[in-house]
C-alpha cells in the first residue's frame, strides 16, 4: 500500500515536468538579478517571483495534459493521465491549485504584476484549449510564455521599489529568449508535420509548406545572432561573451542544417535540430545568469 501513494506523487511531479521548469527558475532571476544589479536592493527575495513563475508554469504544464489526454492515450500511453494514474479531474484540481497558489504569490509585489501573472495563466490555459491548434499564433504564445518570465522577474522586483521604468532593461534578454524559442517552435511543427495534419493543426508547413517554414525558422533564428553582440553595449562582460559565441555557433550550425534539409528526411532532421536548439536556450540563458551573478558578486 505504501507504494501507491508514491507512484502518485510521482505521477503529479512528472505532469509538471520539473526538466523545464529548471529553465523557467534561470529566466525569471535573470530578470530579478537585472533589477538588483541596477539598484543593489533585494527588497524582494527572488524566491517569490521564481516560485510564482515556477507555480504557474507547472500549471500550465498539467492543463497541457488534461486537453491532450486524448492524444497521449495513442501516442504516449505512459504518461500519468493515460496511464490512469492521475485522473483528468484530478489533473484539472491540480492545475488550478497551482494557478492559484501562482496569483497569490504575485500579490506580494504589486497590482501590476498581479495582472500580469493573470494574463500570462490565461494565454497559458487558451493556448493548451484552442491556440495550440491555430499554428503559428500558438508558437508565439509559447515563445512569448518563456520570455514572459524574465519580464516577470524584473516587474516584480522593481514594482515594490517604485521604480517600474527599470523593467525595460529586461527587454532585451527577453526578445533573445523569444527569438530562439519562436525558432525552435517552428523547428517543432517540422518535426510534427504529420501528427500536425492529423489533427488539422494549422501549422506553418502545412500553411506554407516545409521549406518555406524552415527559411522563416532560419531568419528568426539568425536574428538571435544579430542581436547577441547588444547586450556588451549594456555592460555584459567575458562570461556572457563565451557562452553567447556558442550558442551563436549551435544556432549557424542548426540553420544550415536547414537550408540544406530535404523534404523526406524533414521531420528526423528537425527532431534532431529540436535538441541542439534546446541546448541553445539552456547556454544562451546561462550566458545572461551567469554573466550577472559574477556582477552580482563584485557588488557585495
Amino acid at each position: 500500500m505504501s507504494s501507491i501513494p508514491v507512484r502518485k506523487v510521482k505521477a503529479y511531479v512528472t505532469l509538471t515536468r520539473p526538466h523545464n521548469l529548471l529553465a523557467t527558475i534561470i529566466t525569471t532571476l535573470i530578470g530579478w538579478l537585472i533589477i538588483y544589479i541596477e539598484t543593489r536592493s533585494n527588497i524582494i527575495n527572488p524566491a517569490y517571483p521564481v516560485l510564482t513563475v515556477v507555480l504557474a508554469a507547472a500549471g500550465g504544464y498539467v492543463i497541457n495534459d488534461y486537453f491532450d489526454a486524448e492524444v497521449d492515450a495513442v501516442n504516449k500511453p505512459y504518461r500519468p493521465i493515460p496511464s490512469g494514474i492521475v485522473s483528468r479531474n484530478e489533473a484539472l484540481v491540480f492545475s488550478i491549485v497551482l494557478a492559484l497558489a501562482a496569483i497569490t504569490l504575485s500579490l506580494k509585489s504589486g497590482p501590476i504584476s498581479f495582472a500580469f501573472v493573470i494574463l500570462n495563466t490565461a494565454l497559458l490555459y487558451a493556448y493548451s484549449y484552442k491556440l495550440k491548434e491555430l499554428g503559428f499564433l500558438g508558437n508565439v504564445v509559447v515563445a512569448f510564455e518563456g520570455a514572459a518570465s524574465i519580464i516577470y522577474g524584473g516587474l516584480a522586483t522593481s514594482e515594490p521599489l517604485g521604480k517600474l521604468e527599470l523593467v525595460n532593461q529586461t527587454f532585451l534578454p527577453a526578445l533573445y529568449a523569444f527569438l530562439l524559442l519562436l525558432g525552435r517552435e517552428i523547428v517543432k511543427t517540422i518535426e510534427d508535420y504529420r501528427a500536425d495534419a492529423l489533427r488539422n493543426v494549422r501549422s506553418l508547413p502545412r500553411v506554407l509548406g516545409i521549406r518555406r517554414a524552415a527559411m522563416v525558422a532560419s531568419i528568426i533564428l539568425l536574428s538571435v545572432v544579430a542581436i547577441s553582440p547588444l547586450p556588451i553595449m549594456l555592460g555584459f562582460g567575458v562570461v556572457y561573451c563565451v557562452l553567447a559565441l556558442m550558442t551563436d555557433i549551435i544556432i549557424i550550425y542548426s540553420v544550415i542544417m536547414l537550408v540544406h534539409m530535404r523534404e523526406k528526411s524533414a521531420e528526423a532532421v528537425a527532431a534532431k535540430l529540436r535538441s541542439y536548439l534546446k541546448v541553445a536556450i539552456f547556454v544562451g540563458s546561462l550566458a545572461f545568469l551567469l554573466d550577472m551573478i559574477v556582477r552580482a558578486l563584485h557588488l557585495l
